[in-house]
């Protein structure tokens, strides 16, 4: 039974990682969008689909990263007894996601396109990336408070819920 628990964990930590990455990848996206039927087409087709990959990608780089929570029992018993630390890490990097698109912190970027240079302002580079994978640690690593996760354990695993009578 503890393995069922140890797999709808990860699952769930799986799921509400992509999901976070997903809608954070689509929020900048939507800042990009400049208009235009081929803008929006790529918006509604490609950029979801690269959203997916990226968002994938990112699930196992924090994955390697976090190992060391997973697999040392002494860290793990701490980082679920405070389980807040992962929720404080996530939150810090939505702000930092926030501020990135603050216009103080906007950066100016110019290319060439059709022979003229163009500027265009993007979100910070260093507080949006940076932001975006610790997001992603603080999600991926999210568990149920330690307490509520050995009370289901020994409800799932006792006799008596599993037994008829």
């Amino acid at each position: 039974m503890t393995r069922i628990i140890k797999i709808a964990t990860i699952l769930f930590q799986v799921g509400l990682t992509i999901g976070t990455t997903f809608i954070l990848y689509m929020l900048f996206a939507m800042f990009d969008y400049q208009g235009g039927f081929a803008n929006f087409v790529g918006l509604t087709l490609f950029q979801p689909i690269l959203a997916i990959l990226i968002s994938i990608l990112t699930v196992i780089v924090c994955g390697f990263v976090g190992l060391p929570i997973r697999l040392n029992n002494r860290l793990n018993t701490w980082w679920r007894t405070h389980f807040y630390v992962s929720i404080l890490i996530g939150f810090l990097g939505l702000v930092a996601c926030a501020i990135s698109l603050m216009p103080g912190f906007v950066e100016e970027v110019t290319y060439r396109m059709d022979g003229m240079d163009m500027t265009q302002t993007v979100p910070n580079r260093i507080l949006s990336i940076s932001g975006w994978f610790v997001v992603a640690i603080g999600t991926l690593h999210t568990y149920l408070p330690k307490f509520i996760q050995d009370r289901l354990e020994s409800l799932l695993t006792s006799k008596s819920v599993w037994t008829t009578k």
